[in-house]
């Protein structure tokens, strides 16, 4: 392959069409993810009844299934809608359920006692939860959030699965302008690395940060 093909497959394919769609793909899943996770956290972790139970079933259902059948699902399912649209609602899903587990293992994970002096002061559950709770919770599952966000963008090439034209789809396409395997999809492993290790790097600085504004600045990890 000579350099002004490699500089196509991976500038042109790669970087300039299939990467935008994948980080849309990404912030897409990962907004609805941590809208879902948040919210059925907190009532998993407040053990509101019937909807523990239905949440639950949901959990282990998302997380007992291949995601590659749970997006199978929904596009057999869903005439209208585009791959894009479909895939970002089985992904959302899908990261929802495990976000959900680690927001309650947070919750849990509180003193009990700063519930009872909560109520004790008569402050008001949404005050208790937002200004006690879930920064304690952001403290302890950031690590767990950060390590799910890095599976939701190696999770993404699941997507190619019903058309959605991101990394891993863009490459299988590109196989039929060149024969060198390899380098096609050692492109999209390096590009996958990239984000995935920056995250991770980031992730560690944000985790630090955090703490400080949580714990103060004499509190050192």
């Amino acid at each position: 392959m000579s350099l002004a093909s490699l500089k196509t497959l991976f500038v042109d394919t790669l970087v300039v069409q299939a990467l935008p769609v994948t980080l849309q793909l990404i912030l897409g899943a990962f907004i609805g993810a941590c809208i879902i996770g948040l919210a059925g956290g907190i009532i998993r972790g407040l053990k509101i009844p019937v909807l523990y139970q239905i949440l639950g079933v949901y959990a282990q259902l998302c997380r007992g299934i291949p995601d590659m059948l749970v997006l199978l699902f929904l596009y057999a399912t869903m005439t209208s809608g585009s791959t894009y649209s479909i895939a970002v609602l089985g992904m959302s899903l899908i990261q929802g359920a495990y976000i959900m587990e680690i927001i309650k293992g947070g919750i849990l994970s509180v003193d009990k006692g700063q519930w009872e002096a909560a109520k004790a002061m008569s402050l008001p559950m949404p005050i208790t939860l937002f200004r006690i709770v879930i920064p304690q919770v952001m403290l302890v599952a950031l690590p767990a959030l950060i390590g799910q966000l890095v599976m939701l963008i190696k999770g993404t090439s699941v997507a190619s699965t019903i058309g959605c034209l991101e990394l891993t789809k863009r490459a299988v396409i590109a196989m039929s302008g060149y024969s060198n395997a390899l380098i096609v999809y050692g492109c999209v492993l390096i590009i996958f690395f990239i984000m995935c290790h920056a995250l991770t790097v980031a992730g560690k600085q944000l985790e630090k940060y955090v703490v400080k504004r949580i714990m103060g600045e004499k509190y050192e990890r």
